[in-house]
């Protein structure tokens, strides 16, 4: 066995390898980063920013105030396609008078009562604009129409105007 000149069987002793440690020089192992490491590093930073900020990752939602008329009507499961006319007809009504919009249409499917929401500033306005289509619908023959004041509702039959 060769003497080393340290000692009986000692292992060598380490020699100073610079600041970045036994890997100076080593590129795989380099103190600067990556071109890889820094994309990971932004697309981990975009991921927890979208994860952070919900209404960032979902669609807009609208906010409609509450129905300023309300109609409740009965109907069978027969009568989908002349609902969706009626909409269609109210829809257009409702624009050209720019007396505000229809929202959805909801159908109990348990009960067959249904609802048409319409949306505007002025529920008179409104219904001045529906009523005519409305009236005289055969699938209206025993609708409830709700008017919504900003401090108070009023409730008719269809058929009935609410003169007073």
């Amino acid at each position: 066995m060769k003497n080393t000149g340290c000692g009986s069987g000692a292992a060598p002793p380490l020699h100073d390898m610079g600041p970045a440690g036994p890997y100076h020089g080593d590129s795989s192992f380099s103190q600067e980063p990556s071109v890889r490491n820094i994309a990971i590093r932004g697309l981990l930073s975009a991921l927890l920013l979208a994860l952070s900020t919900g209404a960032a990752a979902s669609p807009p939602t609208r906010n409609l105030p509450e129905p300023a008329i309300t109609v409740r009507f009965d109907y069978y499961p027969q009568d989908l396609a002349r609902i969706r006319a009626l909409e269609r007809k109210l829809a257009s009504a409702i624009k050209r008078a720019k007396a505000g919009e229809l929202g959805e249409t909801e159908l109990h499917l348990d009960g067959n009562d249904g609802f048409l929401y319409l949306y505007g500033p002025d529920p008179d306005r409104l219904y001045a604009a529906a009523g005519p289509i409305l009236k005289p619908s055969r699938l209206m023959a025993h609708a409830e129409v709700t008017k919504q004041y900003a401090a108070s509702s009023k409730t008719f039959p269809l058929g009935k105007d609410n003169s007073d």
